[in-house]
């Protein structure tokens, strides 16, 4: 199976995260889409999260359908720190084949989380454009250091067959995002 990871804190999950894995599930014929719910993002002030049940319940709201899945993994790992997931994850279910799914915007900032060189070296990652800042990702630390692994935003399933490798789908744009829900 091919599954696409969806890594956020979902602070709360909105229609521009439903749009991204629907389009990822098209673009890379991903079998399933698992977003995965981090209680803390280590780089944002804990007092601007809503509580933790709420942002489940609105995640479980959001999802219509059998191809999106919640998962919860930071009980297991112990760890907030999204490599620690990506490492349970791949460890616990290797028949899989992964692909890490993202904003633009979280792309801009990848340098900046812990151990983020290594997220390259267990998956593929596909960075999905946010129409505000059209060309930023492709400026930012993680893509110069990771250059010579960019792949052209048509490679379709083929991003599976070698790591690291990286995308950027620039034909998406989703104008929702949590930080602006929560500042209405």
């Amino acid at each position: 199976m091919k599954i696409g990871i969806l890594g956020s804190s979902f602070n709360p999950a909105h229609a521009g995260h439903l749009k991204l894995s629907l389009k990822a599930i098209e673009i890379f014929n991903l079998d399933e889409v698992w977003w995965l719910i981090t209680k803390q993002n280590p780089l944002k002030n804990k007092s601007e999260y809503l509580p933790f049940d709420l942002r489940v319940k609105k995640v479980e709201n959001l999802i219509t359908n059998e191809i999106i899945k919640l998962k919860i993994f930071e009980d297991s790992t112990e760890s907030i720190f999204l490599i620690d997931n990506l490492k349970f994850i791949k460890k616990n279910y290797t028949n899989e084949n992964f692909i890490f799914l993202m904003g633009g915007d979280s792309f801009c900032e990848m340098n900046q989380w812990r151990d983020y060189e290594n997220i390259f070296k267990l998956m593929p990652i596909a960075v999905f454009n946010r129409d505000e800042e059209k060309y930023q990702p492709l400026a930012s630390v993680a893509a110069k250091t990771f250059d010579k692994f960019k792949k052209g935003s048509g490679i379709g399933s083929a991003i599976f067959e070698d790591i690291p490798a990286w995308t950027f789908i620039d034909d998406f744009n989703a104008e929702e995002s949590s930080t602006m829900i929560r500042n209405k």
